[in-house]
């Protein structure tokens, strides 16, 4: 009869946990892959796989804070899912899309701007008080983001800043 812990060790023996991937892993993920089920091993490979080694940097060893580590798989695995072609998917267009930005490309050359169809609404009007007791009602599911500085640097400076302000109202 074979105890849990020889069926999870065969089983993870079958995905490659000794194999070639674990090399390019951080210590850190090496020494918790035990406590990861099949299918988050196989999440971990890809994101090492894809260069994305530094989430493990600071990872404590086993014993420590390993339901932070199990919710941070059921997070990547939501995450994966959620995205069209999974995050393998999501992380070469993020890398395609900041190469382009970086040698000036617009993604949107080609296109011409239009004014869509839609409401045309004069403030007092009963028309404008509808929608705008119907918007306020949504406004507290919405989330506003204000970006402002660019790349985080001004034309007197020739260096990036680290300060992101973040206020919730």
């Amino acid at each position: 009869m074979t105890s849990a812990s020889d069926s999870t060790a065969e089983e993870l023996s079958k995905l490659g946990i000794n194999g070639e991937w674990t090399a390019n892993a951080p210590p850190s993920l090496q020494k918790n892959l035990q406590l990861l089920s099949p299918d988050q091993v196989e999440l971990a490979k890809m994101l090492v796989d894809m260069g994305q080694t530094h989430l493990f940097d600071h990872w404590a060893d086993p014993g420590t804070d390993d339901e932070e580590k199990k919710a941070f798989f059921s997070q990547v695995t939501k995450l994966d899912h959620s995205y069209p072609g999974g995050l393998v998917s999501y992380i070469k267009n993020a890398r395609e899309l900041l190469a382009n930005s970086k040698a000036g490309k617009n993604p949107f050359d080609g296109f011409t701007p239009s004014v869509p169809s839609g409401e045309v609404l004069k403030f007092g009007e009963d028309n404008f008080l509808n929608f705008e007791v119907e918007g306020v009602k949504e406004a507290r599911r919405a989330a506003f983001v204000l970006v402002a500085g660019g790349l985080g640097c001004s034309s007197s400076r020739n260096y990036y800043t680290d300060m992101f302000f973040t206020a919730v109202y």
